[in-house]
């Protein structure tokens, strides 16, 4: 028995995969996570002009950092899906970007395990794909290496990491943000952005060398290059 784990992309529509809307389509069930009680999910957005919404089950997902309540939460879904894949259904779970990258796929396949139930992950275009496209800008070249990491108060691994690679993508920043601009500062990285809702209509591109001010939300991923552009 297997559910399908789909990435649905950062955000636009038309960059989701062919594979991801033939998936969804023939699937009975789609589980869309939603992070607040109002029903407002941006996955939710992102395929309801390709599949129908009585197809959808929207599921809540606390933004909590308690880790018990989660742990709850994932063993609570896995026992929904559960029972619908044993009744015959054909259940497919969505999460913005790829599948493998800060998803909460991760810890649902976990917990599908121990009801014998396999996820296939479909691959979907991540925020490190989409960022640089939107910038036109080079991640790598010929002898270079980059790396992703998740925004720290303590900049000691970043500095390392912006030493050591050609490009460095940092995810989770948008509660750090002067930490992140104090950082590019200091250690005189050249090319530094961050970008908000990646490829949405209300997406938000800021330079952090300059002083500029803009608001960002947690949909933010930045990228630094203290070499070449």
């Amino acid at each position: 028995m297997k559910i399908y784990g789909i990435g649905i992309g950062p955000g636009d529509p038309e960059l989701l995969t062919v594979k991801a809307v033939r998936l969804m389509q023939e699937s009975d069930v789609v589980v869309v996570p939603q992070s607040d009680k109002t029903g407002r999910s941006l996955a939710k957005d992102i395929i309801k002009d390709v599949i129908s919404d009585e197809k959808i089950y929207m599921y809540y997902f606390p933004m909590t950092g308690n880790k018990a309540d989660l742990d709850a939460k994932y063993a609570e879904l896995a026992e929904q899906i559960a029972k619908m894949v044993k009744e015959g259904k054909k259940v497919s779970y969505v999460t913005i970007g790829d599948a493998p990258i800060y998803s909460t796929l991760n810890y649902l396949a976990h917990k599908l395990g121990l009801h014998g139930i396999k996820m296939e992950f479909v691959p979907g275009i991540s925020a490190i794909s989409a960022v640089p496209n939107i910038l036109c800008l080079s991640v790598t070249e010929k002898d270079e290496s980059f790396c992703t990491v998740e925004m720290k108060e303590d900049t000691a691994f970043l500095k390392e990491c912006t030493e050591k690679f050609a490009t460095v993508f940092v995810m989770k920043v948008h509660n750090k943000l002067d930490v992140l601009k104090k950082f590019v500062k200091e250690n005189n990285i050249k090319t530094a952005y961050v970008i908000s809702r990646a490829t949405l209509a209300d997406e938000i591109i800021l330079n952090l060398n300059s002083d500029e001010q803009k608001d960002i939300n947690y949909l933010s991923t930045a990228i630094l290059k203290k070499g070449r552009a």
